[in-house]
């Protein structure tokens, strides 16, 4: 489509769709498509086959890719310049964690095409350092341009650089929507986070990071970062909390910010109840809920996180208000605990995949971004 014809069509739409198109040389195409997409459908996009492909929604956009006689040509629409962004690099990264053989070159064509700097990258800087509890930072960043972040997922990528960094150089997009990054020694590292608390007015939002010790590479930079240090976000990135009338929120401390937030942002009439798993009562932080809401505190006094069956024992000890009551439950967990929600929710308890959002934050002995074989058991 030409950029006047979509012109004309957004002046006549209630919102404009952003479009972007690759051609990307592949053998086997069918076979490709068939496994991007059923790795879709896990993550609840909805599928719709189209003529020798499929098509595939997400709340944040949409992705089409059909087999040609020497490879696939690929869409992706979203409403605005993030949105396709996210969108080209999420359809690109799939279809080369798939394809068989030698990684394929191709470049997205439409718009956005050529940007030089990721849409939803922000340079930031520490303004505050606070110690909520003994094994609870919270770190304050500033920047310019954060209205999103209200308004769209509470997640973001941190991107931490290398110590003795003066001038950090970060990731930039290359043809196909994918990072091209820095050399290995300036390479920042990246984690991903929840904004726990934001403020438009002074520009700011609050991180908070669980300390360990060295043992991760977030809690050694928490620990070590100092007002005035840069670091990199991109982001938002995940849901927003959906309305509803009933909701059941589920944590560990990887998870606690998240759902902190959300309880906090609750309309004033809202039912519901929170489990949040800590190490003991010491890690118990102020939060404020409406009266409707309970909170319960889960501690492991002793117990190293991922070992206890707590939070998959609290989900199973709550009654599910009846039908035609809208509920959300979201759980935030280790990835064993993750499979024993999802699995109560979705086949003993048959909820509406729509409402139950059962996320793995984290897996035990497994690194952010570290590659894990698929255990494929549910």
């Amino acid at each position: 489509m030409q950029a006047d014809s979509l012109q004309a069509t957004c002046l006549l739409q209630a919102t404009c769709l952003l479009q972007a198109q690759a051609e990307v040389p592949v053998t086997n195409p069918e076979h490709l498509i068939e496994r991007v997409f059923d790795h879709f459908a896990g993550h609840d996009a909805e599928i719709t086959p189209i003529e020798r492909g499929s098509s595939a929604a997400f709340f944040f956009g949409q992705v089409f890719m059909q087999a040609r006689p020497n490879g696939i040509v690929m869409g992706v629409k979203a409403e605005d310049e993030i949105a396709l962004s996210r969108m080209k690099g999420m359809a690109a990264s799939h279809l080369i964690e798939f394809v068989e053989g030698e990684r394929p070159r191709f470049a997205w064509t439409g718009d956005g095409a050529g940007i030089t700097q990721f849409p939803n990258f922000r340079e930031m800087t520490v303004e505050r350092i606070v110690d909520v509890t003994p094994h609870l930072r919270r770190i304050t960043l500033s920047g310019s341009d954060l209205g999103r972040y209200a308004t769209h997922g509470q997640h973001l990528k941190l991107l931490m650089p290398p110590e003795g960094i003066s001038k950090p150089e970060w990731p930039v997009p290359g043809e196909d929507g994918l990072p091209i990054w820095p050399s290995d020694d300036k390479r920042p590292q990246v984690r991903t986070y929840t904004v726990r608390s934001l403020d438009l007015v002074s520009g700011t939002f609050d991180v908070d990071f669980v300390l360990h010790g060295d043992h991760s590479v977030g809690s050694r930079w928490a620990l070590n970062t100092r007002r005035g240090d840069v670091v990199g976000v991109r982001g938002p990135i995940g849901r927003p909390v959906p309305e509803a009338e009933w909701f059941l929120l589920v944590g560990d401390e990887t998870a606690l910010p998240g759902i902190a937030r959300a309880l906090e942002g609750l309309p004033a009439n809202a039912q519901g109840i929170a489990f949040i798993e800590v190490a003991d009562k010491s890690e118990e932080q102020p939060i404020h809920y409406g009266a409707g809401v309970e909170l319960r505190w889960l501690h492991r006094n002793g117990a190293e996180p991922g070992t206890t069956s707590l939070l998959v024992d609290a989900v199973r000890s709550v009654e599910i208000p009846a039908a035609g009551t809208r509920v959300h439950a979201m759980a935030g967990v280790e990835y064993s605990a993750f499979k024993a929600i999802r699995r109560y929710w979705r086949d003993e308890l048959k909820l509406d995949k729509k409402n139950v959002l059962p996320v793995a934050y984290w897996r035990s002995g497994v690194a952010e971004g570290e590659k894990v074989p698929d255990d494929n058991d549910d």
